[in-house]
């Protein structure tokens, strides 16, 4: 498999479940600024809407979208505990929360880091601030978002929450969230994930 990414995005979120997976992978990185692919070649080439994360099975076929991505990778390695099984409602439960991380805080960052006008970030950062207080109730003692198994969920919260600093938004508020996001940053496939794209 191949993994198209680039550096700061949500593409690290499959990257960090590929090696949780011990699936073997390659990684191609995308330059936003240049607009160019390592080694040649446009984005839209692979991925007609433009932007990453794209994994390139062995067969060819390209799974783009990130929430379908850390399934595909989940569901090659049941045993992984990556995700829980097709059509169980914890399968929904998943899918509930890489929706809601999806939808309800990583398009908030948007204008944060796209030049948005000063009162679309101030929404924005009043937005995530209600919504990571609710992630962090809802995950409460527990150590992982569904309970005592680290999964694709926690992959892509974990992605989300590497961005607050550079938009100004301070985890102290948040004392559980932001142990949870130092706990999971000290994985070894998350710091091989990190490693990895820091040599490219």
């Amino acid at each position: 498999m191949k993994l198209y990414y680039a550096d700061f995005t949500c593409s690290f979120a499959p990257h960090v479940a590929l090696r949780e997976a011990g699936l073997s992978f390659s990684l191609v990185r995308y330059d936003m600024k240049a607009r160019t692919l390592e080694g040649g070649g446009s984005l839209t080439d692979i991925n007609e809407k433009g932007y990453v994360p794209v994994l390139e099975l062995d067969s060819g076929e390209r799974i783009t979208e990130v929430a379908a991505i850390l399934q595909y990778i989940a569901d090659q390695r049941p045993q992984s505990g990556l995700a829980p099984a097709a059509g169980t409602l914890a399968r929904y439960r998943l899918q509930e929360w890489l929706s809601f991380i999806g939808t309800e805080i990583h398009k908030a960052f948007w204008p944060l880091f796209h030049d948005g006008a000063e009162i679309e970030n101030q929404n924005a950062r009043e937005r995530l601030t209600r919504r990571f207080g609710w992630v962090q109730s809802k995950l409460g003692t527990q150590p992982f978002l569904m309970g005592e198994t680290f999964n694709v969920a926690d992959a892509y919260l974990l992605t989300v929450l590497n961005w607050t600093r550079a938009a100004g938004i301070d985890l102290n508020q948040w004392p559980q969230l932001k142990e949870y996001w130092a706990r999971l940053r000290k994985r070894p496939a998350v710091m091989a994930a990190t490693e990895a794209e820091s040599k490219r």
